[in-house]
């Protein structure tokens, strides 16, 4: 089957070919036919399955078969990240190109006043992330008359993030007359009470059992201790990262941050990923990784989902996920589109639970993958000025006031005021005064 058996105009399918489209994905030969009859959908499909199209191409089809209302827009697609809408809206303009057809970028972290210049022109689809799309509407700066279709893409996602009251709020807004498409990769209880609140006898579209991993990726563990985790990074690096981009995926912002500086002392080239950078950053970022100009990207879970890297054939887990489904998306990076992937998961002791619900819920065991033996690094330690500290014993206090013969020798605590009562002194860990003027940390490895 091509995509010309689905029922995509001409133009369309000449578009997909020269983009290298050969074959319709499962999902897409299921979900495309159902879209363009004007049923509901409620679709499941793993990751790397071609999902984004499978919505976009009888989308703008549609879009392209009829005339909308001046500067209403005709169609919105909701996706719980800033990094999502942006894929999806490089897909719809890759798809749509000469074509007619418009749309307007609307996720937080980007100047609304530059958004709303692009909304006043007049746009068919609206790309956004829930807030953003809110603020717009409450500010009366954006009309939903015109709107005919709803995409909600991963909507377990936003059920995870605390997006789905937003959700709720923005469906309430929309127009009762409308076309809904929901994907979701699991359905939880609360997805399920959505689905049964705004779609309109969906029918249902399920490709692959949604926990099981794509075959293209070969997967591994390696047990280790966290001390020796920066140095099980930098060889599978250079084992298997040389010739590839790579993403190590680690669960708090502090380790992006360390085990940046540790890649960037041994002479890798990195850069970092997370939520708390600005939106021109995680771009910018995102452009030197995708131009080989990085060649590892160390990232939160931002980048588990939506991130689309050619070629990219490494990912490593230098933390075990809280959420099993997370692992799954997590190496969904690479070994996309028939392409060849490995994947490293490094576990310690006290991953073991949280390991074992990851193999649970990809009904697999994965196998271990021997590393060489490496020494413990050395325990941080403390180094000072070369100037002696002074003994607390010949201590003297600076103020100019004299004391009577007998009284209570008094230092400066901070917090205290200027002096505080011998008694209240307590010894001082000069290994604690890593933070402080004059002191550094040395950290080996």
């Amino acid at each position: 089957m091509d995509f010309r058996a689905l029922g995509l105009s001409p133009h369309l399918c000449e578009t997909i070919d020269s983009l290298g489209y050969q074959r319709p994905t499962p999902i897409q030969q299921q979900a495309i036919p159902c879209i363009l009859k004007g049923q509901d959908i409620l679709a499941s499909a793993q990751t790397g399955t071609g999902k984004t199209a499978s919505f976009l191409l009888p989308l703008i089809h549609l879009l392209t078969m009829s005339r909308g209302r001046a500067r209403l827009s005709r169609a919105i697609v909701i996706e719980p990240t800033r990094e999502l809408a942006l894929q999806v809206m490089q897909s719809f303009t890759s798809f749509a190109k000469d074509l007619p057809i418009k749309a307007a970028l609307l996720v937080g972290g980007e100047s609304m006043t530059e958004q709303q210049k692009v909304l006043t022109r007049g746009v068919d689809v609206l790309i956004a992330t829930p807030g953003r799309l809110l603020d717009f509407i409450e500010r009366g700066q954006l009309m939903l008359l015109g709107i005919q279709y709803v995409i909600i893409d991963e909507a377990d996602r936003m059920l995870d993030m605390g997006f789905m009251p937003d959700v709720n709020r923005l469906m309430a807004a929309l127009p009762a007359n409308k076309q809904t498409l929901l994907f979701s990769a699991t359905f939880p209880e609360e997805i399920k009470k959505l689905a049964d609140a705004y779609l309109k006898l969906p029918q249902e579209v399920h490709v692959a059992p949604q926990t099981r991993t794509a075959i293209t990726i070969d997967q591994y563990q390696i047990p280790t201790e966290n001390l020796k985790k920066r140095q099980t990074v930098r060889y599978l690096l250079d084992q298997f990262g040389q010739d590839t981009p790579t993403i190590i995926f680690c669960n708090r912002k502090r380790e992006i941050g360390a085990l940046i500086s540790s890649l960037k002392r041994h002479g890798y080239q990195a850069a970092a990923l997370h939520g708390d950078l600005a939106q021109s950053e995680r771009n910018e970022t995102l452009k030197h990784f995708k131009e080989n100009e990085v060649k590892v990207l160390v990232a939160s879970d931002v980048a588990a989902r939506g991130l689309d890297v050619e070629k990219l054939g490494l990912v490593i887990n230098f933390d075990v996920p809280h959420n099993p489904e997370d692992y799954v998306h997590r190496i969904g990076r690479t070994g996309r589109a028939g392409q060849e992937g490995r994947a490293f998961s490094l576990v310690n002791k006290l991953d073991q639970k949280a390991w074992g619900a990851v193999e649970n819920f990809i009904q697999k065991k994965i196998d271990v993958f021997k590393v060489p033996t490496f020494e413990t690094p050395k325990k941080a330690v403390a180094t000072s000025p070369k100037k002696a500290r002074t003994p607390l014993s010949s201590h003297k206090p600076s103020h100019k006031k004299s004391f009577e013969e007998g009284a209570s020798l008094a230092y400066p605590v901070v917090g205290f005021g200027e002096f505080t009562p011998a008694f209240m002194l307590r010894p001082i860990n000069f290994d604690s005064l890593d933070n402080l003027s004059g002191w550094h940390a040395e950290e080996v490895g």
